[in-house]
């Protein structure tokens, strides 16, 4: 299922394949913000420039791995980024989301965001199913889940660490979300499909 990946466009930002020269001082801060990566499997792992420029590279040359920076219309920015992971072998995927730039914290990017990602794994890339998971602590990511129409379908109990050191662990919530779920779902959020 080698598919190159698109810029996929919404109503207030586009989805825009990243590029190693993304791995810029902005996403380095993104991604050394603890506040920002504290749910994050990165926290535990290199942040370094380097370490960040060979994974964005690894994964630019997977035909299996998706991901898009998150760039916002009016300021032509990125703000974030978004991926998808894709086991072709059963045609499911995994995703994940950052918003990086807190000005756009509680604003509608994520889910506009995840809206135009689940449209074309769905539509375009025919995936049965897509999956993701959130720390149950994580009140916002669990909460767009649900209104996103992903079912919970279970609980990883105490399977990762929060934060960057420590011994504090969590419980993480995976969900998932049927193709047909997806399309009885997905009329509701017309309103940030397609660029102004």
């Amino acid at each position: 299922m080698s598919v190159e990946t698109p810029t996929l466009a919404l109503r207030d930002i586009d989805l825009v394949p990243i590029a190693v020269e993304d791995v810029d001082s902005q996403y380095c801060a993104w991604l050394n913000d603890i506040e920002v990566i504290q749910y994050l499997d990165v926290a535990r792992h290199d942040r370094s420039r380097e370490a960040l420029e060979k994974y964005i590279a690894g994964v630019v040359a997977d035909p299996n791995r998706h991901f898009f920076k998150i760039v916002d219309h009016e300021t032509l920015s990125k703000i974030g980024t978004i991926s998808l992971g894709i086991d072709p072998s059963h045609r499911v995927a995994h995703f994940g989301y950052l918003i990086g730039e807190r000005d756009f914290w509680g604003s509608d990017s994520a889910l506009q965001a995840q809206v135009g990602l689940f449209d074309w794994a769905f539509n375009t890339l025919n995936l049965r199913k897509l999956g993701g998971g959130a720390c149950t602590s994580n009140v916002g990511s669990n909460f767009n889940y649900h209104r996103l129409g992903f079912q919970r379908e279970g609980i990883r109990r105490a399977a990762v660490f929060v934060g960057t050191d420590g011994e504090e662990t969590g419980d993480i919530a995976e969900y998932g979300c049927l193709a047909e779920e997806w399309i009885a779902n997905s009329k509701k959020f017309d309103k940030f499909r397609g660029a102004n």
